[in-house]
């Protein structure tokens, strides 16, 4: 039987898609072995009042209803009216506190299923730089315009029809600076050092993702770091990953129990 499965999509022209959207397919897809049917909304009437869905990867919560099933989702912005749903595991601790105020039953599950990547994609290629940026597509034409030629950095763009292409290009990384929630969590899967940086207000929501994910991974995240474009060079920012090395990578412990959590709620089994 198909899985019907909602993931957000920016419908562009050329095809291209957000990295950490298009994981939802990619992860149910190996996950399951079962075809994926893409809901293009909860909203649409079959979805809304008669069709199953699931929703897994990413901030989609608010679009969440009666007939969603949840597995490892979050909030977009702290205080946000979400509608009920099952609720099998959340992206982390904030998003659960939260529905717990809504009134809804929410088990102590954690974990944003792209932290399973390393089960479905575990290619171990030669590290060619130091460092990795992975801008959010909203922050990439800035960074890629301002960046001096370096051989030791590179800029990682998101917007891509090819997952394995991107974690491809992760690996290739020995450290990692990003202002992609997702560009944080795949290096994390990989036991790769990635920190959050912040290099414009662009970005939807409140931030409060990237607080949800850390909080998951018993990451204490006190002072957000923005960047402006001069900043982006490798001395400076291999001084960054020094000063900050305490929230640059998750226990492997930690990460174990999130899998063991997303595992454990796998309603795909």
């Amino acid at each position: 039987m198909a899985i019907n499965l909602f993931w957000f999509s920016l419908n562009r022209d050329d095809g291209k898609e957000n990295f950490g959207d298009l994981l939802s397919d990619y992860i149910i897809r190996k996950i399951s072995n079962k075809k994926i049917i893409r809901v293009i909304h909860p909203s649409m009437r079959r979805y809304k009042y008669f069709l199953k869905h699931y929703l897994a990867v990413g901030s989609i919560l608010e679009v969440a209803n009666l007939n969603s099933i949840v597995w490892g989702s979050g909030l977009i912005r702290k205080n946000d009216l979400i509608k009920k749903a099952k609720f099998l595991a959340v992206r982390g601790p904030i998003t659960r506190k939260r529905l717990l105020e809504l009134g809804y039953k929410v088990p102590e599950l954690y974990g944003d299923p792209a932290i399973l990547l390393p089960q479905f994609y575990s290619n171990n290629p030669i590290k060619k730089y130091k460092i990795g940026i992975i801008p959010h597509y909203v922050d990439y034409d800035i960074i890629k315009t301002s960046l001096t030629s370096n051989k030791h950095i590179t800029i990682i763009d998101l917007l891509t029809n090819n997952v394995e292409k991107v974690i491809e290009e992760i690996l290739e990384c020995n450290y990692v600076i990003s202002s992609s929630l997702h560009g944080l969590i795949v290096p994390h899967a990989y036991g790769i050092p990635a920190l959050w940086v912040k290099f414009s207000d662009k970005l939807g929501g409140d931030n409060i993702k990237f607080y949800d994910y850390f909080e998951s991974v018993n990451i204490i995240y006190n002072n957000e770091i923005n960047l402006n474009t001069k900043q982006v060079e490798l001395d400076f920012l291999l001084k960054l990953l020094n000063d900050n090395k305490e929230i640059i990578l998750p226990t492997k412990k930690i990460i174990r129990q999130r899998k063991i959590d997303l595992l454990e709620s796998n309603p795909f089994k």
